[in-house]
């Protein structure tokens, strides 16, 4: 991995996934197609241990001294003009190339998916999420996933139809949508929180979901709790520091 040679790292072979699509259903396309080919997990490895009794690949990094330290970041970015699309993944640490200014950090329950607190969210100066609500990281979708009630205000908000569309000559005029968190606002404009359909763009679609399933975190809790995914870390370089238990954000390059 990335140049590095991890021991004795044990891995699960998937043969048939037919009978676990729930777990699998994010893992889509804006078509419902499954675009994977395997998974990585980056929860804290301690975690695992409880779980599973494997070691993941970072923790085993850790473990046998492949890094200088306990952190990882993500960069992606899904411009189809850019000379960087794609993404990159840094183990041992964070990559300047790919990110700007000063991190805005957050404490994180990192035996809790990397869990932290988003102390409001706004839209045109309306608050929601007003007290505080919880969050979490998700590299694997390209959805921002959140309670039906603040969900469906924003769709409303920003006039999509039944189907989550809008008419994407209005993306330039959408409002900016802003998360308050660590003392900061981090912004999502128009172009950040709509995607076009990659086999018609003239198809265009909110990225703001309801939830649809339950998991072990418990239904209710889940309900509640912000799911922030590729949407959201295309417009913010993500960093998790497992030695100072937290997540920090930058303004991705």
């Amino acid at each position: 991995v990335a140049k590095l040679t991890v021991a004795n790292q044990t891995f699960v072979e998937v043969t048939d996934a037919s009978d676990i699509n729930i777990i699998f259903d994010k893992y889509v396309t804006i078509h419902d197609t499954h675009i994977f080919g395997g998974m990585v997990g980056l929860l804290y490895f301690n975690l695992y241990y409880f779980a599973l009794t494997i070691t993941p690949v970072f923790g085993n990094m850790i473990e046998q001294g492949l890094v200088s330290s306990r952190i990882f970041s993500f960069y992606l970015n899904r411009d189809p003009n850019s000379a960087n699309l794609g993404g990159k993944l840094t183990f041992g640490g964070s990559d300047p190339a790919y990110y700007e200014g000063n991190f805005t950090y957050v404490p994180a329950n990192i035996e809790r998916s990397w869990e932290f607190t988003i102390d409001s969210i706004e839209i045109d100066g309306i608050p929601f999420c007003k007290r505080y609500c919880l969050a979490t990281i998700d590299t694997s979708i390209w959805r921002i996933i959140g309670p039906e009630k603040d969900i469906s205000f924003i769709n409303r908000y920003i006039y999509t139809n039944p189907q989550g569309r809008v008419d994407c000559n209005r993306i330039s005029q959408l409002p900016t949508i802003q998360f308050n968190l660590g003392g900061e606002a981090l912004n999502l404009t128009g172009k950040d929180y709509i995607i076009r359909d990659p086999y018609n763009e003239n198809v265009c679609v909110s990225v703001f979901w309801k939830h649809k399933y339950p998991t072990y975190n418990g239904k209710i809790k889940l309900m509640k709790t912000w799911v922030l995914g590729m949407p959201f870390i295309g417009r913010y370089y993500t960093e998790f520091d497992m030695d100072k238990e937290r997540v920090g954000f930058a303004l991705a390059k």
